[in-house]
């Protein structure tokens, strides 16, 4: 740095050097990379996805961080979420990742077991962070593995099921609770089934199936992998047996649609367009979805019904993280109290209605008190002792892709759910024997 010193002097007379000069502080410039005009302010570097309103909310958000933490600046870079997780591997894997990243409870466990996050019990303890404010089911799902705290979330993705209201008064059925079960689903379902113009064929069906299929299996008693996360289950007749309760929903009962009835639509366009009875989804729905395509009828929202065995659905999220090769680990750390801090989870409610993970947000006001259907919201939090999150294995993504690639066949008639599950039991065996 002197000699540079003595350069910049000197190009006051001599034109040459003062070329020199201009050069070496751009690669100076290019060297501290993360640092901006000001030697003060470090810039960071923060990975999510998000439709336009959540990038919206989202840039809002990092724009009052950066007010209230003048000495940190965040680059967000938006990616659609179903290239988020291969993005994130390739460019941890070619060592120029982000600093903080958002991570869906899906992607979890591989990222995590590949070293890809910073542990982050060390900054909760410093800081004196407030875990106890955090459902800990959220925790535990998609923050912790293997006993360590990699990531805090900030939502919880919890299932219910909406249902037309319309629809039931229409047919004179009693709008669903927390004493229904498979077959008082049924039978309603079968009700709400009908052909309306007499063709022949089906125009409105009582249901759909669940877009979470675990939701079948664990509601039937059983479950995916054994606790060790090194066998599949579902070689198991609660497995298999409750699997096999989907695929009647729509090739033995018909009160489902089945692929070729809803090609056109989907599932989730005939409930909102007034065809389906009933539909299993998210908090999200309602004003994501919902507030725009719903314009006939009035909905509301009950609890996942009771299986044979139990209660229970999906439960899913998101969480912040830093990045183990982040070079600004106690800026990035900032960063990531702020986007699961009060404020920002009582915005993304307000906005989104997604359900914060802190418990003092999602029970107050933000969430509940909302002047927007559904009326019985509070359902999704009832449900948040009912959820189950997937398995902690770090073949995950190709584990489900694997099984849900098989279940297409039950869905569709083809095989039985027995067939499908024994088939597949020994090929996700394979898959546990071999994960890191």
């Amino acid at each position: 740095m002197r000699k540079f010193g003595t350069i910049c002097q000197r190009a006051f007379f001599d034109r040459n050097a003062w070329r020199y000069c201009l050069v070496i502080l751009v690669l100076c410039c290019a060297a501290v990379g993360c640092r901006s005009k000001s030697d003060n302010v470090t810039t960071i570097r923060f990975a999510s996805w998000g439709n336009e309103v959540e990038e919206k909310n989202l840039r809002a958000l990092i724009a009052e961080f950066e007010k209230r933490h003048p000495n940190i600046r965040v680059e967000v870079e938006i990616t659609p979420w179903a290239r988020m997780f291969d993005k994130l591997m390739i460019s941890s894997a070619g060592g120029r990742p982000p600093d903080v990243t958002r991570v869906s409870s899906e992607w979890f466990p591989p990222i995590v077991a590949k070293g890809l996050l910073e542990p982050l019990d060390k900054y909760v303890k410093r800081d004196n962070y407030d875990l106890d404010d955090f459902y800990p089911q959220a925790l535990d799902g998609w923050g912790r593995y293997k006993g360590v705290l990699y990531e805090i979330p900030t939502d919880i993705d919890i299932y219910a099921m909406y249902y037309n209201k319309d629809m039931f008064d229409k047919a004179g059925v009693p709008y669903p609770d927390w004493s229904w079960d498979w077959k008082k689903f049924l039978e309603v379902a079968k009700k709400l089934t009908k052909d309306l113009d007499g063709d022949g064929d089906l125009d409105q069906w009582g249901c759909a199936v669940s877009m979470w299929w675990e939701d079948y299996v664990w509601q039937n008693g059983g479950e995916i992998v054994s606790p060790d996360g090194k066998r599949c289950l579902l070689d198991k007749p609660e497995a298999y047996e409750g699997l096999q309760f989907m695929s009647d929903l729509i090739n033995k009962y018909h009160v489902a649609p089945n692929a070729q009835e809803a090609a056109n639509l989907g599932s989730m366009k005939l409930f909102t367009t007034g065809k389906i009875g009933m539909i299993v989804s998210g908090s999200w729905a309602a004003e994501l979805i919902f507030k725009n395509e719903i314009k006939d009828f009035e909905y509301d929202v009950a609890p996942i019904v009771k299986g044979p065995k139990r209660r229970a659905t999906f439960i899913g999220g998101a969480a912040y993280a830093i990045l183990k090769r982040s070079k600004h680990k106690n800026e990035a750390w900032e960063l990531v109290k702020w986007m699961t801090g009060k404020e920002y989870q009582r915005s993304a409610a307000i906005r989104s209605q997604i359900i914060p993970s802190r418990r003092s947000v999602a029970e107050s006001g933000a969430y509940l008190k909302l002047n927007a259907p559904p009326k019985h919201r509070k359902v999704f939090l009832d449900m948040i002792p009912y959820g189950h999150p997937r398995p902690h294995v770090s073949c995950a993504p190709e584990m489900f892709q694997i099984i849900s690639s098989e279940l297409d066949l039950v869905r569709l008639g083809k095989v039985s759910a027995k067939e499908a599950c024994l088939k597949v039991t020994p090929i996700v065996n394979q898959l546990l024997r071999h994960q890191e």
